[in-house]
């Protein structure tokens, strides 16, 4: 679960333009087998109710995404096995932590030898090898650059790409908040209705949200009794 404090230390650093802090911070919370595997957790955290969605101001307009819209066309974790020269070599979709296209291979089998591919031994693969493995890879990587950041109409959509500012603007969609409006409805929740700040740890950012709506409630019906 991402928490309200991790949503709050996200919005600093974005805030702070350290974007390579905020894709860190993240890809540390959510750990992930690929990139596909970690979108789709980024978009079970930010889709938790039906009605929940991102507002974009486009145009003059206010976008409104829903998780339908969100996203869209990102295919399905597969795999698979490729035979070239005398090695076995299993490729898939890029590791999130990795924009190296070596991320691919996942396994290398020669005979009896078997090598699980992560990011300490890449460079143990030699260059030729994924020089041949090049086609098999941008099989996967045309696949992935398919998908739709966001697709309301053919109008209002945004494709994806693969690299990094994509990706970082990604997790802004998902995670960021405006900062200083967290701090103070942290600091409420703390100073007048004896929240700790561990609770934010232990608390997502719709739960808060959702006692902050019972709070409001309950003082405006106590506002109206007084009248």
């Amino acid at each position: 679960m991402i928490s309200y404090n991790d949503v709050l230390k996200v919005s600093k650093l974005y805030k702070d333009k350290q974007f390579d802090e905020v894709f860190s911070y993240i890809t540390e919370r959510i750990p992930s087998k690929n990139i596909i595997d970690f979108f789709k957790k980024c978009k079970a955290e930010k889709f938790v109710k039906t009605n929940d969605c991102i507002k974009l101001d486009v145009s003059k307009k206010e976008l409104i995404i829903y998780e339908d819209n969100f996203l869209k066309n990102l295919p399905c974790d597969t795999e698979g096995i490729y035979h070239i020269d005398n090695y076995k070599i299993i490729i898939g979709y890029p590791n999130i932590n990795s924009m190296l296209t070596a991320s691919c291979i996942k396994q290398i089998q020669y005979k009896d030898i078997i090598l699980n591919v992560n990011p300490d031994n890449y460079s143990h693969i030699p260059l030729s090898l994924i020089k041949k493995c090049t086609s098999y890879i941008e099989t996967y990587l045309d696949k992935l650059n398919d998908t739709y950041v966001y697709h309301v109409n053919d109008e209002f959509c945004s494709r994806f790409s693969y690299n990094m500012a994509i990706i970082i603007n990604i997790i802004y969609l998902c995670f960021v908040h405006d900062y200083e409006s967290l701090i103070q409805q942290q600091l409420l929740l703390m100073q007048q209705y004896h929240f700790t700040y561990q609770d934010f740890n232990n608390l997502s950012i719709n739960s808060i949200n959702d006692y902050t709506r019972v709070i409001n409630v309950k003082l405006n019906k106590n506002d109206g009794a007084t009248k």
